[in-house]
This record gives structure tokens, sequence and C-alpha cells, in this order.
């Protein structure tokens, strides 16, 4: 009897460990397979994930390489501008505009439950200060500006924007040949400053100051005077890009669609004072429009010459086309934005519209028939005594001129000289609502997204 009990405990027992072991195979192979099953949702979420983003890829390429047109507000052919990247990878693009705001819009692709996406900003968005160029510049005279707001800090004041150049910045209120006065009582208010106004505030490192007979150079190692707000030799700028959706080379894309979208276009190789009629007459003829739009192809003489002063309104684009720039006089103000580029020539052949020739020992000379032109063309010449750099001034003027909005000189290697009182006011509004109708979009850029949900689905 005791053998039976002992042998059916001894029974028990075993059949108990067997159990156990058996529980313990069940469960180490249901972690197994559980870990083989998340390991293949994750496997399958990167490969939507690689899908989708194999769809944005494509688009955002085909947007850079031929533009983006959205200006009818319609998704659906913005959809069939894209179509070649319509199932790329299995995936599928979206497009659908920001609530509340007509220049963004949300471009996405879609593979499964992954989702990833960009936002597109319309024409002019581009960057943001009061004076923008892809070549170098020289500021003499009193220059007051305001410039962008740029990043907001923890203290209340803003990482301001004032100047962003592809070379270097000098700003000098007195020209050298004005000598430095013997005493401190003949020292003017001639001075460069920047000021935000309205209560606001740019952080000290970034608000530039230049006092009279003081020079800023950002060549100048301890870059003393030029603050942060003015940032020097900026590389790969492609301004027509940022301003325009395409890239410079797709420039006559955006011509066109400049002038189907009710743009004014001027030739004015022969007589560069058609420039400020044409100016004058789109500001009269656009009274109550959302904004006006000029193209100049060729050299633009802003002097008055006896005209009437511009209006105020609407804010006007203005693109001159390889062409100088010249104003003698004033013009007060200039809402919305002055776009200058050449994508047909090269900086120095700016000379030839200045009416520019260098003699024997490197002695320039001014002719022009344009009284305004060839008396311009005399101030470059006593102020920028090299040939090579005088060559290359796209801008002069002398007087006064006050801008709300934007200043753009888009000439590579360009020397852009500012010889006088210049008021640039950085004005969003006025920026934007000029370029408003250019339906070119372009990525913007850090607005690159992915959602994937927490399942892995």
């Amino acid at each position: 009897m005791r053998k039976t009990q002992t042998g059916i405990a001894t029974l028990v027992v075993v059949a108990s460990i067997a159990l156990i072991a058996l529980l313990m195979v069940f469960g180490v192979s249901q972690r197994a397979i559980n870990d083989i099953q998340q390991a293949q949702a994750r496997i399958k979420t990167q490969e939507y994930l690689s899908r989708a983003w194999a769809g944005l890829d494509c688009a955002v390429a085909k947007i850079y390489q031929e533009g983006l047109d959205l200006s009818s507000g319609d998704a659906a052919k913005g959809l069939t501008q894209l179509s070649e990247c319509q199932g790329v990878a299995g995936s599928r693009l979206e497009l659908a505009p920001w609530p509340n705001n007509p220049s963004l819009w949300r471009l996405s692709s879609h593979s499964h439950q992954q989702q990833v996406g960009v936002t597109l900003q319309g024409a002019g968005g581009g960057r943001a200060a009061a004076f923008v160029t892809s070549g170098s510049a020289l500021f003499y005279g009193a220059n007051k500006w305001r410039p962008a707001k740029g990043k907001k800090r923890d203290d209340g004041r803003y990482e301001c924007q004032s100047i962003i150049a592809g070379g270097d910045v000098r700003i000098s209120p007195r020209k050298p040949s004005e000598g430095v006065p013997e005493n401190e009582e003949e020292k003017s208010q001639n001075t460069f400053s920047v000021h935000l106004g309205g209560g606001d505030e740019c952080a000290p490192e970034y608000k530039t100051e230049v006092l009279d007979y003081k020079v800023a150079d950002n060549r100048d190692e301890t870059r003393k005077l030029l603050k942060k707000d003015v940032q020097t030799n900026v590389e790969e700028m492609d301004l027509f890009q940022d301003f325009f959706g395409v890239p410079r080379s797709q420039w006559r894309l955006a011509k066109q669609q400049f002038e189907e979208k009710g743009g004014t276009i001027v030739e004015t190789h022969g007589d560069a004072s058609k420039c400020y009629e044409a100016v004058y007459n789109a500001m009269e003829q656009g009274n109550g429009q959302l904004n006006v739009k000029v193209w100049v192809d060729g050299p633009c003489d802003l002097s008055r010459g006896g005209e009437k002063s511009l209006p105020s309104s609407p804010p006007i684009l203005l693109v001159v086309q390889d062409g100088i720039m010249a104003l003698r006089g004033t013009i007060d103000p200039f809402n919305g934005a002055v776009y200058q580029f050449n994508p047909t020539i090269q900086a120095n052949e700016f000379a030839k519209q200045w009416g520019m020739t260098v003699g024997q020992g490197k002695q320039l000379s001014c002719s022009h028939s344009n009284a305004s032109i060839s008396e311009l063309c005399q101030h470059i010449t006593t102020n920028v005594r090299e040939p090579e750099q005088a060559s290359r001034v796209p801008f002069w003027f002398h007087g006064s001129f006050k801008t709300n909005g934007a200043f753009i000189i888009d000439v590579p290697g360009g020397n852009t000289v500012i010889n006088g009182s210049l008021v640039a006011n950085y004005d969003d509004g006025n920026k934007r609502a000029s370029f408003e109708g250019l339906g070119q979009l372009r990525p913007l850029p850090n607005s690159y997204y992915n959602l994937t949900p927490p399942s892995g689905g």
C-alpha cells in the first residue's frame, strides 16, 4: 500500500514538472511568435514608409525641376502636374491647402497607414531681410532701416535680419574722399541704423549700428561693428528659386506665368526711361487691384524726369531682367518688392549700359544719351575707382529711396553700391502681396514630416 502511494506521489511530481516545462515551452514559444510578428510588422512599416518617401521624393524633385502652379487653387490640377509621381512604389499623393493660409499647401504621400509630407509655400516666401543680394554690397550715406523680425527670443527681443549677401558687405556712412573731422563737434547724425518700431526691439547682437566716419566691413576679423543681422558670404544662394519657386535656370517659365497672370512686360534696351513710365501706368491702371506686376527686360531708369510721383498703392512687384537700375531724385515710398537679376548677361556687362568705358591707364569715363544715367555713371566712376568693381555695379541711385517691402539684387558677382539715403523697411505683407498670384510653389525648409501609427501597421 505504501509503495503504491509513493508511486502515485512520484507520478504526480513528474506530471507537474512536465506540465510546468510544457507551460514554459509554450510561453517561450508564444514570446518568440510575438517577437517574430513584431519584427515582421516593423519590416512592413519600414517598407510602407519607404514607399511613401519614394512618392514624395519624386514629387519634390519634379517641383524643383518644373515648378508647381496652384494659382487656380485647384488641388486636382496640381496633382495632374505631378501625375508622373502618382503611384510610384505603390504610393498615393494628396494635395490640400492649409486652413486660413492660401499661400501654404500640404503635399503628402501615403502607403497603407504610413504618411510622409512637406509644406509648400507660394511665390514670394523667399529670404526675409530688408536687403538681399547674391553679390556684394557697399553702403554710403544715412541709412535707417526696418529689418525683418526673425526669431523671437525668450526675453521678447528678436533676432533681426537686415542684410543677406552672397558676397561681402561694407557700410561706410561717409565716403573715403570726405576725410575724417579734426574734432568731434563736426560729426553729424549720418549713421546706419536699424529699428523695428512699434515697441519691438532687436537683440543687441542682432542690431548693427555704424556711426558717422566709422566703417563696418565683414572682412574685419573682429566684426566689431557688423552684428548678426548682417549675413555675408552666404553659400548656395538661388534667390530666384526662393522667390519664384523654380530654379534660376527656369526663369522663362516664371516670366511666362508672370504674363499669364496679368503682369506687364516691357522691353527697354533702346530707352531706359520707358521703365518709369511703364511702372507708373501699371499702378494707375491697377488702382483697386490686389497688386501690380511689371517685368522690365533691359535697363530701368526710375528717375521721374518731370513725371508724376508713383502712387502708393497697390503693392508692386518690379522685376528688372538683364538691366541696370538707376535713380536720380526721390521715391517715397515704393510699396512692394524690387527684384533685379541677370539671367543672360554677365555682371561686368552692366558697364556698357551705364555708358562706361575704360581708357588708357585704366581711366574710367562716361558717355550716355540719358542725362540721368550719364550723371549717375560719373558718380560711380568717382566713388568706385577699381574698373573691375565699377563695371559690375547693377544699381546706383543718388537721392532718397524709401521702400516698404523687400529689395532683392540677384546678380552673382555683382557689386551693388547704395549711395544716398536708403530707407529699406522690410514689410512682409507688401512683399507677399506683390508676389500674390504667381502660383509656383516650393518646399518650405524644415517642414518635412512622417506619421507612423504606434501599431506599426
